[in-house]
């Protein structure tokens, strides 16, 4: 299956939107945002710990306070002499941003530190090397993996060396399933330049005062369409040069991504494509089903809530069992309506979906259509179950803000 990955302007906005050739439907849609830390690492001074709810407050920048999980977060990565293990107080601490601030919730950050490639990851929370479940064992792959295991011990060498800091030099190799039909070369080359680069950010961090921006993550659709690349051939088209330049810049090597400058100056891309319907289609309470039947989507800040509605449908059902059958048949179209919104507004936590009511055999087929739809998505999604009162409980983990939060309209 090929995958469009479309980057274009829209009153002076960027947006991205991915496409796959399957059913032509939009699966994803997201504003870039300039001011996005998130996969920053910075040099951070603890403000204060809070032992009640087994977390810290780390100040990443001047009054830019952080929330960092104590429990999650067993090997602080301390930047000053120590004489605990303990998170104390005016500690400074190597730190990467998880997640955005949301509303009146701050930023989160990690002790695991990620610097990731096209090829492969460095990561603080694994050791030696690591080889991805979707890459199948081959010779190939050996080689690389041989290669990597003998230059990641030189590499952990020379950062004990350059930085005196034994506790902060643990880390280890993750290679990608998008180096699945790379060069070995090129990707062995990578791992030697994230080590260095890893490195690098290390001996800074060390010598660095408080607050300092040790490592700016590349720009979020990259890492986007690299993820996407693992499984996937995909097809990139911008119409915006620098973003083109950076394309070529980042993943111009990638034999699994294709990039293209779109220059029709009479149709723009976002028509092309209806991104700009789509937008609008997300933005909406209301959404229409091919049927006649539709949607209406409320988000909170606790819980999203979606009612299916029979809407126009118009059934010339003469009997209990053809009734049946039409409920059943708007519902599963309801699903994959649904499924592709959650998709595309980003809508993430407790989702509570209330579907036409049917019988215990269609509940069935609706629960098993819906739970096959949820593992297509690339984010963790989890349809929990069926209430008692044919409500529909499933789960999004968190991937960022919401189209309308982005979009200021919540």
């Amino acid at each position: 299956m090929e995958t469009k990955y479309i980057i274009t302007d829209i009153n002076n906005k960027i947006f991205c939107a991915i496409y796959n050739t399957e059913d032509n439907n939009c699966h994803y849609l997201r504003l870039i945002d300039s001011g996005n830390i998130v996969g920053n690492v910075y040099a951070g001074r603890v403000e204060n710990v809070v032992k009640n709810i087994n977390a810290a407050f780390i100040e990443i920048a001047d009054k830019q306070k952080c929330y960092y999980s104590i429990e999650d977060n067993k090997h602080p990565l301390f930047l000053n002499n120590k004489n605990n293990s303990s998170v104390n107080q005016g500690d400074k601490i190597l730190v990467q941003v998880t997640n955005e601030p949301i509303k009146t919730k701050p930023a989160k950050v990690s002790s695991k530190i990620e610097l990731t490639g096209n090829y492969a990851v460095i990561s603080s929370d694994v050791s030696g090397v690591h080889l991805s479940r979707k890459l199948k064992s081959s010779e190939n792959f050996q080689i690389i993996v041989d290669a990597a295991v003998s230059l990641l011990a030189d590499k952990k060498a020379e950062a004990q060396k350059q930085t005196k800091y034994q506790s902060i030099c643990s880390f280890g190799i993750i290679i990608r399933s998008s180096c699945a039909n790379a060069d070995k070369d090129d990707v062995i080359s990578e791992i030697n330049t994230l080590c260095d680069e890893y490195i690098n950010m290390l001996k800074r961090a060390v010598f660095s005062q408080f607050y300092t921006l040790l490592h700016s993550e590349r720009p979020s659709y990259i890492n986007d369409i690299i993820h996407l690349s693992g499984s996937d051939n995909v097809e990139v088209i911008t119409d915006i040069p620098d973003i083109y330049n950076e394309l070529t810049k980042h993943l111009g090597n990638n034999s699994n991504i294709h990039i293209r400058i779109y220059e029709d100056s009479i149709l723009p891309l976002y028509k092309l494509y209806s991104v700009e319907k789509e937008i609008e289609t997300a933005l909406s309470k209301k959404v229409w089903l091919k049927s006649g039947g539709y949607l209406i989507i409320e988000q909170t800040e606790a819980l999203t809530v979606i009612d299916v509605n029979s809407g126009k449908t118009v059934s010339k059902a003469k009997n209990a069992e053809a009734v049946e059958q039409s409920a059943l048949k708007t519902n599963l179209e309801a699903a994959d309506k649904l499924m592709q919104q959650l998709k595309t507004r980003n809508i993430s936590g407790i989702i509570i979906v209330d579907f036409i009511n049917i019988n215990k055999e269609s509940s069935e087929i609706l629960m098993k259509h819906l739970k096959s739809l949820a593992k297509r998505d690339i984010v963790n999604t989890t349809v929990v179950d069926m209430t008692p009162l044919g409500l529909v409980e499933i789960t999004r983990k968190k991937n960022g803000k919401s189209l309308s939060e982005t979009m200021n309209v919540m």
